[in-house]
């Protein structure tokens, strides 16, 4: 079974959410589950090695322009793959 497993994560911060669903996804793929933990708005922290996909979907940055400047939506797809790096 393939399971994408999608998580918000807290910024720069190491939240319990964010361990529970590394340890989570971890488990279920030491049980031979094809899992993909996916991060939206900001990237996961955890204590543990984490197994979250490096990319962040719906990046914070993005939504929040696209909110507050309307105009954002139509810019080229690059500008929005560069504000989504989790540097960022």
């Amino acid at each position: 079974m393939k399971i994408a497993y999608i998580a918000a994560g807290a910024g720069g911060m190491v939240c319990g959410s964010c361990i529970h669903d590394n340890a989570l996804a971890t488990a279920l793929q030491a049980r031979g589950e094809d899992v993909l933990l996916l991060p939206i708005y900001t990237p996961l922290r955890s204590d543990e090695p984490s197994v979250a996909n490096k990319r962040v979907f719906y990046g914070a940055i993005n939504i929040f322009l696209e909110q507050k400047m309307p105009w954002f939506r139509y810019l080229p797809g690059f500008l929005h793959r560069l504000l989504d790096q989790p540097l960022l």
